[in-house]
């Protein structure tokens, strides 16, 4: 079995799904937390390929990219986290990317403003803009459920249940239980996964 190492800042962020998935694909890993002035220190020596985090190492060997290696660590420790039925993956790569992807790109300048008025205003137009698309489009893929394929909790259901929890904590300012007032299918979704035993353990470990 490989060893991994998790880099990433001292918050959720975008690696929380990557360190849920390697939790629950039972795949010891590092979870090395940064402060970001030794993230900024690492980032001119070239320590990211990509000048980003998170970064997996794999043996030593730096990889990049959220939605990889989220497909990476479920084909290796557990496959039913990613479907096999092509539609079924299909609609996970879809709100993988879309999350990792259109969201947090449009998310970015917010996360630096320090006004906290502007801030505020920022993510206002977020859920007039690009997020709410995104909550709009991720409310119509959810079938029956209660996770975004059917029964089956997937990595791209780890992302969206890990997104309702950082709304629903109010961690990020302007943006709470109210944002997901419109989804109900998406706040189903949100419940399913805090109370998933694999997500429960985790939280208690």
């Amino acid at each position: 079995m490989p060893t991994f190492r998790l880099t990433y800042f001292d918050a959720p962020g975008r690696a929380e799904p990557i360190r849920v998935a390697l939790f629950l694909a039972k795949l010891p890993f590092e979870d090395r937390r940064l402060k970001f002035p030794e993230f900024m220190a690492l980032k001119q020596q070239g320590a990211f390929p990509l000048g980003s985090v998170p970064m997996l190492e794999v043996d030593g060997r730096a990889i990049v990219q959220t939605a990889a290696i989220l497909r990476y660590v479920a084909r290796l420790g557990a496959p039913a986290l990613y479907p096999s039925d092509p539609y079924a993956g299909l609609v996970v790569d879809s709100v993988l990317d879309t999350f990792n992807d259109t969201v947090s790109h449009a998310m970015t300048p917010s996360l630096f403003e320090r006004d906290p008025a502007k801030k505020i205003e920022m993510r206002r137009a977020l859920v007039d803009g690009p997020l709410g698309a995104a909550l709009r489009y991720v409310e119509g893929l959810i079938g029956d459920g209660p996770f975004l394929t059917g029964a089956e909790l997937t990595i791209a259901d780890i992302v969206l249940g890990e997104t309702c929890r950082q709304y629903r904590s109010g961690a990020l300012d302007g943006l709470s239980a109210e944002t997901l007032a419109p989804f109900p299918k998406l706040a189903r979704l949100g419940d399913a996964y805090a109370a998933h035993p694999g997500v429960v353990a985790y939280a208690a470990r």
